[in-house]
């Protein structure tokens, strides 16, 4: 698996450099040879069929009804890399390398490569995310949810590994192999379906690196009675509380490291609240009392370099 992410990798960054030698600037998408720089109401070619729009102000990739039968590549922006859903689409492979990557509906996306499913650029992309009724099935990919690793990157790297956030939206995995490098997976307004019988914690982060979710995957969006089974949060996760909150947000460490930053982003990838400096103190306070109520996505760094993901909620 670890061979073939590299593999791919090699070939994906070969293909890359040949393409830009020749641009004055480097693109925020590529489709198979097409290479996109800025807002386009449509874009044409080879291995493209249906709309396919892109607006750079918001960094948001459109599919109406569309199909590309090439890989498509997000380039590094600022900010997030959103990916809107109208109608059925599909894609073979995509990778992205931006701060995270949002998928929201309420349209559908097919990946079906033979290669990779969605990659994400491990040493950049915070999180996946699939919201607003998204509904992203995954059906022949081998490599299915993945993180680009190898050992040509720098072994820190590891240590900032994308999470996959699913709210009020659906999945559906059936690769050979679902996940790699990806460890935890973030619930909201939707429910696992298989495996079935699989218990767990509705609202809560699940462990990937479990044998029982390599195979398959089926996740709906909605509520669902489940068994609620005692939940021992992971002693690397931070305290966060008040959570929900309506006005501070208290941060806290147990892991005897102190915080050096902490950010709050909403779903699709947008920054609503930071604070840049803690101070290196195992406590630091988040002011969230301007953003509107909702789901959000915490990210915490340590003064070790270490990063922790947290859901919030604002009243």
């Amino acid at each position: 698996m670890k061979k073939l992410s590299a593999c791919f990798t090699f070939i994906l960054l070969s293909f890359i450099c040949t393409s830009l030698q020749a641009q004055d600037s480097i693109p925020r998408i590529i489709i198979g040879d097409i290479s996109v720089y800025e807002s386009a109401d449509s874009i044409a070619g080879e291995g493209i069929q249906g709309r396919v729009a892109y607006d750079a102000s918001t960094n948001t990739l459109t599919l109406h009804d569309a199909a590309i039968s090439s890989f498509l590549w997000a380039y590094r922006t600022e900010g997030s890399f959103k990916v809107k859903l109208l109608g059925d689409n599909s894609i073979e492979r995509m990778i992205s390398s931006n701060d995270s990557c949002t998928f929201f509906g309420p349209g559908t996306l097919t990946l079906g490569g033979t290669s990779t499913g969605i990659a994400l650029d491990c040493a950049h992309t915070d999180f996946l995310a699939l919201a607003e009724g998204a509904t992203v099935d995954i059906t022949a990919s081998e490599a299915g949810i993945y993180t680009i690793y190898d050992d040509m990157m720098d072994p820190d790297s590891i240590l900032h590994v994308p999470v996959l956030v699913v709210d009020n939206s659906s999945l559906t995995v059936t690769a050979p192999l679902c996940f790699e490098f990806i460890p935890a997976l973030w619930l909201s307004e939707c429910h696992v379906v298989e495996p079935a019988g699989f218990e767990y914690q509705l609202d809560t982060w699940l462990d990937l690196s479990s044998q029982i979710f390599r195979n398959y995957l089926e996740i709906r969006a909605g509520s669902s009675d489940v068994v609620v089974p005692e939940f021992d949060a992971a002693a690397m996760k931070p305290s966060v509380y008040p959570n929900p909150t309506d006005n501070l947000l208290t941060v806290e460490l147990s892991n005897g490291a102190g915080i050096t930053h902490a950010v709050v982003y909403d779903l699709q990838g947008r920054i609503v609240a930071d604070m840049s400096n803690a101070g290196g103190r195992s406590t630091a306070t988040v002011n969230v009392h301007s953003i509107p109520a909702g789901v959000y996505l915490l990210r915490v760094t340590d003064t070790d370099g270490k990063e922790y993901h947290q859901k919030i909620v604002k009243k």
